[in-house]
């Protein structure tokens, strides 16, 4: 891919013009010819110009962008040295930087970028100029020398030395003594940088009213590029087949930089961009397939692939490589019965472009694809199929409704569509709509899938289309670049000194949301539009992603199971009239199951075979059941049961050898079962007085196993893994307590069973034999006292509902959360759920159908309330980093919402 363009966003655009100074001033100004712009270098990386700096400098700094960057230390280093020179033009009532300023970039021996600063003095005398110069630097000049008969001065500042000249009324500051000897030959030149043919052009279409311009030397970007880069990366290379110079004239706003302008190729150029000279630009239709989760985008369009590729390999030839690029594709074609024009050219349309996905950040090859249109779906899938019958590679994946082939190439579009596209190595692929995507892995392929199958598609996401509307609606050329989503391909391309550097400003950089480059072509100058924007707030999009039938509506929250073949979640959900469904994350029900009773407690799942295939794992009240991933039962079950279930099925895996027992409580028993249904011998339980009031639960302490558990009768057992009791308690929970909860805790001693009485108080029996009781607050008549892990710190916490409000505390009494003026009684309590960013809580009103959510401060979220009856569940579904909210409403539909990130 041309990373090229993309790493412009954060080397040049962050940190030449964050730095350089954006002016923001919207008054029209005169572009004016100045000498001082003769003394830049014929070779300059960049040159910027702009007016007032230091009154610019302040008004960047106070905008939206600038907060965003005063974290960096380069900024930090520039603000202080702004602060200054403020200071000192102040002093000696200097107008110097108010002046027209050209501050260009230039790589000097060593490899190093240094900074060209000129301007014009106009009526300012050698004294004053040297009063201000001494003012801003705090000296006078430690030492000097003479160049050509002009004095050059050397300046210490912060340890660091700075010169500086005046030629024929115009002053000359570097970092370099290179740099100001060479803007004292560039001024006695006959001909200066102005002078060049399409310098010269681009002069004069720019915009006089901007707030600045930019010239970009597209040559020599990659050089400096390259200093960032690892040696794997090659922006040298890239840029280089651009070619030429680009001028971006600024419109600064508060939350974005909009840069319009061209760039100049001229006829005795040889470079890449020409393939697209009068090819007609496309609308990026591409959006409506690539998901939204998209972090690095290079889209190319044309009016036909026969016409670009025609002036594609012009400009091969010209390059003296089209030879080569002609032998590799008559290789393929001897090495293989296909042919590669007609097989795979003669179906390619109007649109490709290569992509990556925010998937795994150590992975950028792995998570990018090539996206190419189809001329001709029918043809595409006969030329497909001949590459097939000649690699003899045909395997296929059903995936969800759309199959996945590999065609067995490697490496074969670098050979046959260029050296940009050797990124792709692999060959799997897919179909969707009139598009082939092709990928190195396939749960790319997967990923792409689902969140097309679910409408996460760029095209339909509310950020993207915001951010595109700043561009012509059709391109020639597009790159795009997410700060968020594209960490992958920073850790592929940039060093590892220039990584770390990222990694440090990361949280900064992901400020800011988005940088887009367009070019579009028109004839030997094209148009070049870029736009960088911050993004204030993450739109709440709590838009319907799914939504599915069951047969009637649900009252059991879903229960989250894993794909033991794609490692993805998927969902398990029972309706009313008892009927389980297997629904995978994008909302397809994969088989449904009629039982004869509802689920007791939750589903688990099971290694029964231990061949890493899981069997779901649950009772009923009269039954034990089994079921694979197909929906059937496996053999043994169900396990018809003689008494009636009380509490859900605990599963434990004492060793994790996957040796399972399968704990069933009825009533006082609790009984003991094997993996296969078998009741497990030699299990000793003696069942109590009354029934059975917590879930067990297994507490491992060194060697030692705790099942423990307790009765209505206030008796609090540990149990031993026969089932006999390990410690025998002389302390009791008072007799019909309610809200009996195990508490585990790391120590032993610290363990044991939570439960409440009528008046709010709560009594903490312990395994070491001891009893706390305390009071959390004052409870009136018809409160509801429950406990949870509300803050998702593993440690159980008090949810208290009251008098229209619904208060959390912490077990010290700290109080974590109040809801007020809750004009209902939540159907199922308080449903709190840990997001990557924050906590969202959500209370249920059956009554009128409503969901609330909440945030950690008790605020009610965008987008709620929304319709819905049943319990919620919030999860991960597909594992983009984005949560989803599945929820039920009264006709028995099946919601499923993004939350945002």
């Amino acid at each position: 891919m041309r990373k090229v363009l993309i790493t412009l966003l954060t080397l040049v655009i962050i940190g030449a013009i964050g730095y350089f100074l954006i002016p923001v001033d919207p008054k029209k100004k005169n572009f004016d010819y100045s000498v001082s712009l003769n003394a830049v270098p014929a070779n300059a990386t960049f040159v910027f110009r702009c007016e007032n700096l230091v009154k610019n400098w302040s008004q960047f700094n106070n905008s939206t962008i600038g907060q965003v960057l005063q974290a960096t230390s380069a900024h930090q280093n520039f603000g202080s040295f702004f602060t200054r020179l403020d200071s000192s033009a102040n002093a000696v009532n200097s107008n110097f930087f108010k002046e027209k300023m050209f501050v260009s970039g230039v790589l000097t021996a060593g490899n190093q970028l240094n900074y060209l600063v000129s301007f014009e003095t106009k009526d300012y005398t050698p004294e004053k100029i040297k009063l201000f110069i001494k003012e801003v630097l705090g000296s006078d000049p430690s030492s000097s020398k003479e160049y050509d008969l002009v004095k050059i001065s050397t300046y210490n500042y912060n340890g660091d030395e700075i010169y500086g000249a005046q030629k024929d009324g115009v002053i000359l500051f570097s970092s370099s003594p290179i740099l100001i000897e060479e803007g004292i030959r560039q001024l006695k030149a006959e001909k200066h940088l102005p002078d060049q043919p399409g310098f010269k052009k681009l002069l004069k279409t720019a915009d006089l009213a901007a707030d600045g311009n930019f010239f970009l030397n597209l040559n020599n970007l990659g050089s400096f590029l390259d200093l960032f880069a690892n040696k794997k990366t090659s922006f040298r290379k890239s840029f280089n087949e651009f070619g030429g110079w680009s001028e971006l004239d600024l419109n600064a706003r508060d939350q974005s930089l909009m840069f319009n302008g061209f760039s100049f190729i001229s006829d005795s150029t040889d470079t890449y961009i020409k393939s697209f000279k009068n090819e007609k630009a496309q609308s990026l239709n591409i959006s409506s397939v690539l998901p939204e989760n998209t972090g690095v985008l290079k889209y190319l369009s044309f009016s036909s692939f026969e016409s670009y590729k025609e002036k594609y390999d012009k400009y091969l030839s010209q390059k003296q490589v089209l030879y080569k690029h002609q032998k590799n594709v008559l290789n393929i074609n001897k090495k293989h019965s296909f042919n590669v024009e007609a097989d795979f050219y003669g179906w390619i349309a109007d649109e490709m472009a290569l992509f990556t996905i925010n998937g795994d950040e150590a992975s950028f090859e792995k998570n990018s694809g090539l996206i190419i249109k189809l001329s001709d779906t029918e043809k595409a899938k006969t030329g497909l199929n001949e590459i097939h019958k000649s690699t003899n590679v045909d395997s296929k994946i059903e995936y969800q409704t759309f199959e996945i082939r590999d065609l067995g190439l490697t490496n074969f579009f670098n050979l046959v569509l260029g050296e940009e596209f050797s990124g792709i190595k692999g060959s799997n692929y897919l179909i969707i709509e009139d598009y082939v995507i092709f990928a190195n892995s396939v749960s790319t392929l997967k990923h792409i899938v689902n969140f097309y199958l679910r409408g996460k598609t760029l095209v339909k996401n509310i950020q993207f289309n915001r951010f595109y509307e700043q561009f012509s609606s059709e391109s020639n050329l597009f790159y795009y670049y997410n700060f968020k989503l594209a960490s992958n391909y920073f850790n592929h391309a940039l060093s590892e000194e220039s990584l770390k550097n990222y990694s440090t400003h990361q949280d900064s950089i992901n400020k800011l949301q988005a940088f887009g480059l367009q070019i579009n072509a028109n004839k030997n100058l094209f148009f070049t539009n870029a736009f960088l924007d911050y993004s204030s707030k993450e739109e709440a999009q709590n838009i319907s992603l799914i939504e599915l039938k069951l047969d009637t509506t649900y009252s059991a929250k879903p229960w989250v199971v894993k794909n033991h073949y794609t490692k993805e979640k998927e969902l398990v959900i029972q309706d009313d009239n008892h009927k389980i469904y297997l629904i995978n994350n994008v909302g397809k029900v994969l088989w449904e199951k009629q039982l004869e009773d509802e689920i007791v407690g939750g589903v688990s799942q099971v290694d029964r075979y231990k061949n890493d295939k899981l069997q779901y794992a649950f009772v009923t009240k009269s039954q034990i059941h089994q079921i694979d991933r197909k929906g059937r039962e496996v053999s043994g079950f169900p396990v018809k049961l003689k008494a009636s279930v009380t509490k859900g099925l605990v599963v434990l895996d004492y060793d994790k050898n996957r040796n399972y027992r399968m704990l069933v409580v009825q009533g006082k028993n609790v009984n003991n079962f094997t993996v296969d249904g078998k009741q497990v011998k030699g299990w000793k339980f003696k069942a109590g007085k009354t029934s059975v009031a917590s879930d067990p639960e297994l507490l491992q302490i060194g060697s030692k196993d705790y099942i423990l558990l307790s009765d209505f009768e206030g008796n609090v057992r540990a149990l031993n893994r026969k089932g006999e009791d390990r410690i025998k308690l002389s302390n009791k929970l008072p007799s019909g307590a309610a809200n009996h909860q195990v508490w585990k805790n790391n120590a032993l001693s610290n363990s044991g069973v939570l439960a409440t009485d009528t008046n709010g108080t709560v009594f903490f029996v312990k395994i070491a034999d001891e009893m706390e009781t305390f009071t959390i607050k004052s409870f009136s008549s018809g409160f509801k006292l429950n406990y949870q892990d509300f803050d998702g710190d593993d440690v159980l916490d008090f949810v208290a509902i009251e008098d229209q409000a619904i208060k959390v505390f912490k077990n010290n009494k700290k109080p974590l959360l109040e809801v007020s003026d809750i004009e209902f009684i939540p159907a199922y309590g308080v449903e709190s759920f840990k997001l990557k960013e924050g906590q969202i809580n959500i209370v249920t009103n059956k009554e009128e159908m409503q969901v609330y959510g909440y945030d950690e401060t008790g605020s009610l979220l965008n987008g709620f309330p929304i319709e819905g009856v049943s319990p919620s569940l919030v999860t991960d579904l597909d594992g983009n980093g984005t949560s989803d909210l599945v929820v039920g409403d009264k006709l028995g539909s099946v919601y499923i919402y993004s939350l945002g990130k």
